[in-house]
């Protein structure tokens, strides 16, 4: 489990549990706001092919508090479903990868955008590596940089117009993280064998 994940979510659970208890009232689906984070995003990542950091930064702030609440939300009214969980992480993986790619075609420098589809790549095979280990019956929660690493990295990247520093952190962060997953997993399937 990412540290961050770890660490801060009983954190943000308790500060933003008024806001999942309205949402709970007004019968409002957790489906609906993994929809709703995904449009987001999508809206974030328009505005940051634009270079529009500020509504960017906004609207994939928005997005990604979207990701956060819906788990939440699930929890709390007992709707936790594979369904939900598997629309959840389909479009985890799409939020992953539209910032990436509106940085990579707004960009007319190939060696950003060369960074941006690396920071797309490696963001994949981060998310990949664990979900396949799990498919395979193994535990694979560890990483340096994971998911909401990644994605506090990309906003304070896009908060303070360091887009390109945040890209070659994500994408060197993500490589590592990939080859930490891999070599953790060749591990444990040795010690299975003994």
């Amino acid at each position: 489990m990412s540290y961050i994940v770890r660490e801060l979510k009983p954190t943000f659970e308790k500060f933003f549990e008024p806001l999942v208890n309205l949402f709970g009232r007004l019968g409002i689906s957790p489906n609906l706001i993994t929809v709703t984070g995904l449009f987001l995003v999508g809206l974030g990542s328009f505005a940051l092919y634009f270079k529009e950091n500020l509504l960017a930064f906004l609207l994939l702030s928005l997005g990604a508090l979207c990701d956060f609440l819906d788990g939440s939300l699930a929890r709390r009214l007992g709707k936790n479903s594979p369904f939900g969980s598997f629309i959840d992480s389909l479009f985890d993986r799409i939020s992953d990868a539209l910032p990436f790619i509106a940085i990579a075609l707004s960009s007319e420098d190939k060696v950003i955008s060369l960074l941006a589809m690396l920071s797309l790549l490696f963001s994949f095979t981060v998310s990949y590596t664990r979900a396949r280990a799990e498919g395979l019956g193994y535990e694979l929660k560890i990483g340096l940089l994971e998911r909401p690493e990644r994605w506090i990295v990309l906003l304070i990247g896009v908060a303070l117009n360091l887009i390109n520093l945040a890209i070659f952190i994500i994408a060197l962060g993500s490589l590592y993280t990939t080859a930490q997953r891999v070599y953790t997993f060749k591990k444990l399937t040795k010690e299975v064998k003994r």
